[in-house]
């Protein structure tokens, strides 16, 4: 069996042309009829005949005005098919350009054999045999078909269901061998690998190692050596381990461009490749090299800047996210800042200080299973409970690990330890003024110690953690606090979150939240808060109370700005981002405190901002936003502050 660029070539098409060996007055008339055109053979020229020696009659009857010449000049009458079982005749008699009716022609009938062979159907011990009648020639077309089909089998597949691989073959069960339609149906297999993300699957062979059987030897593209390069200080087994592509498996493009994601979230790498090439050790596989570009991942911070909870702040810290080159993220930073930025009269006036280290490793003893330890502290102006001051110490262990039969998806178990003190930031005049009572009061500075149990689940598809432009969050989270010195509770949160590419440049991102506490009673420092640069803008912080339960969604248009790029040569046009934005949340089984401070427990806003993406930082956020509706209360604030996206 042959298939073009596969087994071997097409052969070369000859013919052997009809010879008359009729005379003038020698040869009777039948010798015509046992003339023929075959298809294979060297073609000889035809040699003209006398009129009178192919019409009926013989001589004298000559039709007037014919005595010349005329071979091509016999009309074809009649066309008959021989030889055909499955094939119908009709499906030859549509290719040929010979036609009852049409001129008699030995070059036009050699193209027609050569069209009936080009069905894919038949061998090439194809013939026509013309046979003269009183009325013209009548043609016998003779054709012998390729052996018939019993059935398909397939070699070397893995990863598609062979019953998706005897689908595209299914109808030609039971008809004569076309290798056309076979090589149609070889593509049409190495497209299905190729949808399932399998591009370097092919067809290497088709064999018949039976009558009626056909073989197709598949190579699906099995990965032989994954090696890297460009990693100087990197650990070759912190990029293998952020890899799901795995040597030994098929290669699918689909999981490469996921792994190659991953590994440039690291932050650890400035570009990723991949090369693939076939393997000189393994024949029939392939090897993977991934090349990267490190950059200089350790770097001492000092800096300050802007933000709505902090103020004007100073900071200095130290981060790394590929410490020692092992893939470990860890980080220190301690700040110094002037209180809330446009602070209200229902807001203590307290200087912001706050310390936090965190270390994370994304594998343990070089498992899936991910740790990360963290230790904070903080004293700052409470927004939970207005006019009061409180500090926060703590620390919290995380165990995570994917779920590796989902990809994108993984689980986490978080273990911590955290002290809340509250203390007045105001004068008990200052209360009475309020109508706040002192049992009032002290029920709102209730504070204590707790251990939390944090069990969850997300899943994450997007292209980028920091900025992405496509792709999914979501994630479930419950937080169980134990009380040590006061009552126990426990809450639970869901956050959906999509990001849309709708060009180059412009991503449309929407964000749903919500909570609330099954159990137990939330102490008011805890409760959900709501209002602010990363819940609902046009708000302070917490300007728009706070509640046992919430609901809060937001929408987005990030762009880029072409004028930037148009007008100057500086790098700003990957820096800078302007964004349309729309907030709306609702609090549900609200604190006494919103009803005192005029917070309205809802808010809706919309407005505009810019982002500014600061290298090692990320975005600085500063957005416009209008509440709307009637009741907005009077904790508004129009500039809101922030660093990086708001989700």
């Amino acid at each position: 069996m042959e298939r073009e660029g596969i087994v071997t070539p097409h052969k070369r098409l000859s013919t052997l042309a009809v010879i008359l060996a009729l005379t003038i007055g020698l040869q009777p008339l039948t010798s015509f009829a046992q003339s023929v055109d075959t298809f294979g053979e060297e073609e000889i020229p035809l040699e003209p005949t006398p009129i009178e020696e192919l019409t009926p009659g013989g001589e004298g009857n000559v039709l007037p005005g014919t005595e010349s010449l005329y071979d091509q000049a016999i009309t074809v009458t009649q066309i008959e098919i021989q030889g055909n079982k499955l094939i119908p005749a009709e499906t030859i008699l549509q290719v040929i350009e010979t036609k009852p009716g049409t001129i008699y022609s030995k070059r036009r009938l050699q193209s027609d054999l050569k069209k009936v062979y080009d069905l894919g159907y038949f061998t090439e011990n194809l013939r026509v045999v013309p046979v003269a009648t009183r009325d013209g020639i009548h043609l016998k077309i003779e054709v012998e078909e390729n052996p018939v089909v019993q059935r398909f089998e397939f070699e070397g597949e893995t990863v598609v269901d062979e019953a998706d691989l005897q689908e595209v073959y299914a109808d030609q069960i039971g008809k004569p061998q076309n290798i056309n339609m076979i090589n149609a149906g070889i593509q049409d297999v190495e497209a299905l690998y190729k949808d399932k993300g399998y591009i370097l699957a092919r067809v290497e062979d088709i064999r018949e190692d039976e009558p009626g059987v056909v073989r197709l030897i598949i190579n699906e593209g099995r990965i032989g050596t994954i090696t890297f390069s460009g990693n100087k200080k990197t650990k070759d087994y912190v990029i293998r381990r952020a890899m799901a592509q795995k040597e030994g498996e098929i290669y699918n493009e689909k999981t490469v461009s996921d792994d190659m994601r991953r590994i440039f979230s690291t932050q650890a790498f400035s570009d990723v490749r991949r090369v693939i090439k076939a393997s000189p050790e393994q024949p029939g596989a392939y090897d993977l090299m991934v090349e990267v570009d490190e950059k200089k991942t350790g770097a001492l911070s000092l800096g300050g800047g802007i933000d709505t909870a902090t103020g004007v702040f100073g900071s200095v810290g130290y981060s790394d996210p590929n410490f020692m080159g092992r893939g470990q993220n860890i980080s220190t930073i301690f700040s110094l800042g002037t209180g809330v930025l446009g602070a209200d009269r229902d807001t203590a006036d307290q200087t912001v200080v706050q310390f936090q280290a965190n270390w994370f490793t994304p594998s343990i003893a070089e498992t899936a299973n991910s740790l990360g330890v963290s230790l904070f502290g903080r004293d700052l102006a409470s927004f939970n409970v207005p006019l009061a001051i409180e500090r926060r110490i703590g620390t919290e262990v995380t165990w995570g690990r994917p779920i590796e039969r989902l990809p994108g998806l993984t689980t986490s178990v978080g273990l911590g330890y955290e002290n809340t003190n509250l203390r007045e930031g105001v004068t008990a005049a200052r209360l009475a003024s309020l109508g706040i009572t002192p049992a009032q009061r002290a029920e709102q500075l209730e504070d204590g110690s707790f251990i939390y149990l944090s069990p969850g689940v997300a899943y994450d598809s997007r292209d980028n953690r920091f900025n992405p432009s496509q792709g999914w969050l979501a994630t479930v989270g419950s937080r169980l606090g134990f009380g040590l010195d006061t009552d126990s509770y426990g809450t639970i949160t869901a956050n959906i979150r999509r990001y849309l590419k709708i060009t180059d440049g412009v991503t449309f991102a929407m964000n749903l939240q919500g909570g609330g506490a099954p159990f137990g009673e939330t102490p008011q420092f805890n409760l959900f808060r709501m209002g602010g640069a990363y819940t609902v803008r046009g708000f302070q912080e917490g300007g728009v109370g706070v509640g046992q339960h919430f609901l809060l969604g937001s929408a987005e248009v990030r762009t880029k700005l072409p004028l930037l790029k148009r007008f100057t040569q500086l790098p700003i046009y990957d820096m800078v981002q302007a964004a349309l934005f729309a907030d709306a949340g609702v609090l549900f089984d609200e604190a006494d405190t919103n009803d005192i401070f005029d917070r309205p427990g809802y808010g809706i806003s919309v407005g505009a901002g810019v982002r500014i993406n600061i290298p090692a930082l990320g975005p600085i956020r500063v957005d416009w936003a209008k509440p709307l509706g009637g009741n907005t209360g009077r904790q508004t604030r129009n500039f809101n502050f922030g660093v990086g996206q708001k989700f």
